[in-house]
């Protein structure tokens, strides 16, 4: 009987043209939905992966090594879109300040319109990725196009003393506390969005920051 099964497995019919690729793209929406409403990435499982996309476990191996590629793979895929979504926001800005101030408010309404997708990208636990070099990060991209408006609307504001890196740190924790605190508690007498998005820029383009190492 196990002979059988294994001659069966390895004469298995290869996928019509067409086929591999829908069933990987079936893969990354079924981890994406799991994702939305997942607390750790250990239950999205490739089990769970394959039983939400209709597919045998077995099947899963033809198109990933592991779980771990396959979620690399949803997340690049996760910050790439939102990556897409800040670059058009600020393709007409008319100045640094306002290009800085146009990708945080691209940047919210992103979290507003797909709030699943952003908890994913940024609420799931996950891996402590200790192994992995921060450049391979899949929000890195994302991180370092912020780096690059940070830098500008600095130095547009006359600040040339301040570490650029450190400074975007700061800002972005400031971005994903107005997101998560006016999700979480929305009966709490919130400002507007676009008074608090402004009153951050500003206090963060006056606040003060370390050095840069070389100073």
């Amino acid at each position: 009987m196990v002979s059988q099964v294994s001659e069966q497995r390895l004469t298995r019919a290869r996928n019509r043209r067409g086929e591999g690729t829908k069933l990987r793209s079936e893969l990354i929406e079924a981890a994406r939905r799991l994702l939305t409403t997942a607390e750790h990435e250990s239950e999205v499982s490739i089990r769970a992966v394959t039983r939400a996309a209709g597919t045998a476990p077995q099947s899963f191996y033809l198109q990933f090594a592991n779980i771990e590629e396959l979620l690399q793979e949803v997340y690049a895929l996760e910050f790439q879109l939102q990556r897409e979504a800040l670059l058009a926001a600020t393709a007409d800005a008319s100045d640094p300040i306002a290009a800085l101030r146009a990708l945080c408010r691209a940047y919210y309404d992103y979290a507003q319109q797909y709030p699943g997708r952003y908890r994913a990208m940024t609420a799931v636990r996950g891996r402590a990725h200790d192994a992995l070099d921060p450049a391979q990060f899949p929000g890195m991209p994302i991180f370092a196009l912020t780096v690059t408006a940070v830098d500008a609307a600095l130095a547009a504001a006359g600040r040339h003393d301040t570490n650029p890196h450190t400074a975007t740190a700061s800002l972005w924790a400031w971005l994903h506390g107005i997101i998560v605190l006016r999700a979480d508690r929305p009966a709490f007498p919130w400002p507007p969005a676009d008074d608090m998005l402004d009153g951050m820029i500003a206090h963060f383009l006056a606040a003060p920051y370390p050095l840069l190492p070389s100073q």
